[in-house]
C-alpha cells in the first residue's frame, strides 16, 4: 500500500472514532398498527374503535369475516327507514362496499380531527363457535362535508353476528342497523352517504 494510502485509512479510522463500537438504536417508527388479535368477540369491537381512530381501512376490514376461510359471506342489514329511502343502496352490500364507504369517509375527514366509536351492550348469547351482541353505538366524525347534511353525529343499535374461525379468531359476519331515535342519524345513513 503505498503511503498516501496509509494516510487516508489512518484519517479515516481516526474520524470514525471507534469503527468497531455499536450504533445507537433508532427510534421505533410512528404509525404502526395497533391491531389485536381477536381472540374473543370483545377484542373484535376494540379493533373497530382503533381502524377508526388510526383511520386503518385495512385493519377495519379485518374485523370482519374472511371468505377465503369461512363458509359466511359478510352481510349488512340497513335500518328499515334508510332502506326505504335508500333504494338498492344496500343491495347485496359487500366488504369492497364497506372499504369504500370508508375509504371516502376518511378521505372528507382531516388529519387532525375526532373520530371516536363507542358501544354499549344491551344483549349477548355466545357459544364455543358464534356470538350474537346487541349494542347500542355512538360513532363522532368531525369531516369536511357536515355543511352538506352529511352525518357526524352517529348515534343508533345494532346486533353484530359473529365466528369463530379454525384458528380462534373471531369475526363479523352479519350486522343489523337499527335507528332508536328518529331525530338520529343511525350508521346506515353515514354509509348511505359516502357509498
Amino acid at each position: 500500500m503505498s503511503r498516501i494510502g496509509v494516510v487516508a485509512c489512518l484519517l479515516f479510522l481516526s474520524a470514525c472514532g471507534n469503527p468497531f463500537s455499536t450504533r445507537e438504536p433508532e427510534p421505533p417508527e410512528s404509525g404502526g398498527s395497533n391491531f389485536i388479535n381477536p381472540s374473543s368477540p370483545d377484542v373484535v369491537f376494540i379493533n373497530l374503535q382503533i381502524a377508526l381512530q388510526e383511520r386503518n381501512v385495512e385493519n377495519y376490514v379485518r374485523s370482519f369475516v374472511d371468505t377465503s376461510r369461512s363458509q359466511q359471506r359478510f352481510e349488512f342489514i340497513a335500518d328499515q327507514g334508510v332502506m326505504a329511502t335508500q333504494p338498492g343502496t344496500f343491495l347485496n352490500w359487500s366488504l369492497e362496499d364497506e372499504r369504500r364507504y370508508l375509504q371516502q369517509l376518511f378521505q372528507a375527514t382531516p388529519a387532525d380531527s375526532v373520530i371516536r366509536l363507542n358501544f354499549d351492550l344491551d344483549n349477548r348469547s355466545e357459544t364455543a363457535s358464534t356470538a350474537t351482541l346487541t349494542q347500542t353505538y355512538t360513532l363522532e366524525v368531525r369531516h369536511r362535508l357536515q355543511s352538506e347534511s352529511a352525518p357526524a353525529d352517529i348515534r343508533g343499535q345494532a346486533t353484530f353476528f359473529l365466528e369463530r374461525n379454525e384458528t380462534g379468531d373471531w369475526a363479523i359476519f352479519r350486522w343489523q342497523d337499527f335507528k332508536v331515535n328518529t331525530s338520529d342519524f343511525s350508521w346506515s345513513e353515514l354509509k348511505a352517504f359516502f357509498q
